[in-house]
């Protein structure tokens, strides 16, 4: 899987353009909410030693939010590693180029952008 496809995926998906905040790291770019500008995902590239790989060739990743309960078992797949620079308890990395099918990515994504979706307001029934 590459960048580029996450990136149509959340363009078409959420009406997300990514954004580029760092001018240090012009490859980070930010995917947020419209509603309430909270991360949904982060992708970067990320010195494969850094994630524990044998290699120091920049990769890129996707850090996405997740059910702890299932972090833990997922990042210990081939193609998942414990979030970069983020809460490894609530956020995980995905190994873009390790991912065959871009599927697996694109229901993580959604489970992602759910998690830090607004919160809607109950109506108890109340008229006011």
């Amino acid at each position: 899987m590459i960048r580029q496809e996450v990136l149509d995926y959340c363009r078409e998906q959420y009406g997300t353009e990514p954004e580029y905040p760092w001018q240090d790291t012009p490859l980070a770019a930010v995917l947020r909410h419209r509603d309430n500008a909270k991360w949904y995902g982060l992708i970067m590239d990320v010195s494969g030693g850094k994630l524990g790989r044998g290699s120091r060739e920049p990769v890129d990743v996707l850090n996405i939010k997740g059910d702890p309960e299932e972090i833990v078992h997922i990042r210990e797949m081939p193609g998942f590693a414990p979030a970069y620079h983020m809460n490894k308890k609530h956020w995980l990395t995905v190994i873009l180029e390790e991912i065959a099918d871009p599927k697996v990515v694109f229901r993580m994504l959604d489970k992602s952008y759910d998690m830090t979706a607004p919160k809607r307001r109950k109506n108890n029934g109340n008229t006011q």
